[in-house]
């Protein structure tokens, strides 16, 4: 059985997250087996049973999942697999697994599985993989002529146009410092051109006489080439 210790941060990827997740009013490791639900309707059907181009119409549809989780008609389901699919994607109280990972292995659909014997099984599908590039596996689409063109980010597209040598050096950046520091020599001297005049370059190299009223007090005070205004 689980704990009662819940948790309200709301985080994972949209197609999977549990309804409880998304309305924030906590949830426990049940989560976990929506989302095995969600895995195991985009297997067996090829795409998310919530999917939507928007991620926020994806969220609306799992938070109203009693209207959304639908087979489509061809699809071929078995009766089992409908309905461990229906009993993981539903309301918490009702979720399969609540009482343990024992409670989803001993479900009719998994009939025949020898779960302490799983490491030492054949696969039921062994994908054939040439080299590291190898697509074979993927689905092909048809290029779109009016497509705008492709960002050459990081990802499989980026990864695709290396060459070997390429390979041997992803993950770094390369920098030109020499350019960096003639840039920052050619800032300096620039700002250094912005800097503001000294009284003494506007009035000369004599600087500026003290003058005196007739008591013999100073009416300012004396400036001199030399200094800075700013000086005290």
């Amino acid at each position: 059985m689980y704990t009662d210790i819940q948790a309200f941060s709301t985080v994972g990827t949209p197609d999977y997250i549990a309804p409880e997740v998304l309305l924030k009013k906590g949830y426990g490791m049940e989560c976990d087996w929506w989302s095995l639900g969600a895995i195991m309707y985009e297997m067996l059907v090829g795409y998310p049973p919530f999917y939507s181009d928007d991620p926020i119409t994806t969220c609306r549809k799992i938070v109203h999942w009693r209207n959304h989780v639908k087979f489509p008609d061809d699809s071929r389901l078995s009766p089992e697999a409908r309905d461990l699919i229906c009993r993981l994607l539903c309301d918490v109280d009702h979720r399969i697994g609540g009482a343990g990972a024992d409670q989803i292995k001993a479900h009719p659909w998994f009939r025949g599985v020898a779960w302490d014997k799983l490491y030492e099984m054949e696969a039921a599908f062994k994908p054939q993989v040439n080299d590291e590039l190898d697509t074979q596996n993927f689905m092909k689409f048809d290029e779109m002529d009016n497509s705008p063109p492709a960002r050459t980010g990081s990802g499989p597209s980026r990864k695709a146009k290396l060459n070997s040598k390429d390979l041997s050096f992803v993950g770094y950046t390369y920098k030109n410092f020499d350019a960096v520091k003639g840039l920052k020599h050619a800032d300096m001297q620039r700002s250094s051109s912005l800097t503001r005049p000294s009284i003494g370059a506007i009035f000369g190299s004599n600087g500026m006489e003290s003058s005196r009223e007739p008591n013999g007090k100073d009416t300012h005070m004396h400036t001199f080439s030399s200094g800075d205004p700013m000086s005290p």
